[in-house]
């Protein structure tokens, strides 16, 4: 294995992995969320975008973004054209719509006082964040699951030689 491939394994595993965990949260997280009364689904929420900064999920969120346009250039042919297809997709439909659909509307959720917030005031919160958010989140994951298919596809293409 050289260089080149292990490049293209690591962009195709960190795109996979950010995938995994948006289908996860659209398939499971969000369907359960809507059992939640409206304080205990913003209280929920607040605490999962708190956690979700962390080194592990910023190296696989942003590694995607910068290793599928490396692996892209070190290629050649059809797996080049796979792989820039696949970064161009993420950078754009996964990156692009969290940094500004997804992460402003977390910010403006993380604004809600819980505490002393009437039943109105907790209904409007929710219903203002959780129809938008999860659309633009089901547009990602679904984004990010054809830049997974895309970066397997390079991976499983014969190699070309130089």
């Amino acid at each position: 294995m050289n260089t080149r491939q292990i490049v293209m394994i690591i962009a195709t595993l960190t795109a996979a992995l950010v995938a995994g965990l948006f289908f996860g949260f659209a398939v499971s997280i969000n369907p359960a969320f809507t059992r939640l009364p409206d304080a205990q689904y913003i209280t929920a929420m607040q605490a999962i975008n708190d956690v979700i900064v962390n080194p592990l999920f910023i190296s696989a969120f942003l590694g995607a973004a910068v290793l599928l346009p490396v692996a892209a250039i070190q290629q050649q042919g059809r797996r080049k054209g796979l792989l820039w297809l696949s970064a161009i997709l993420y950078i754009v439909g996964v990156l692009g719509i969290t940094s500004v659909a997804n992460v402003p509307m977390n910010d403006a959720l993380a604004k809600v006082q819980v505490a002393g917030a009437s039943a109105q005031q907790l209904a409007d919160a929710r219903n203002t964040f959780a129809g938008p958010w999860n659309g633009w989140h089901n547009i990602r994951t679904i984004i990010s699951v054809v830049v997974t298919i895309l970066a397997i596809m390079a991976c499983l293409q014969k190699e070309e030689s130089k």
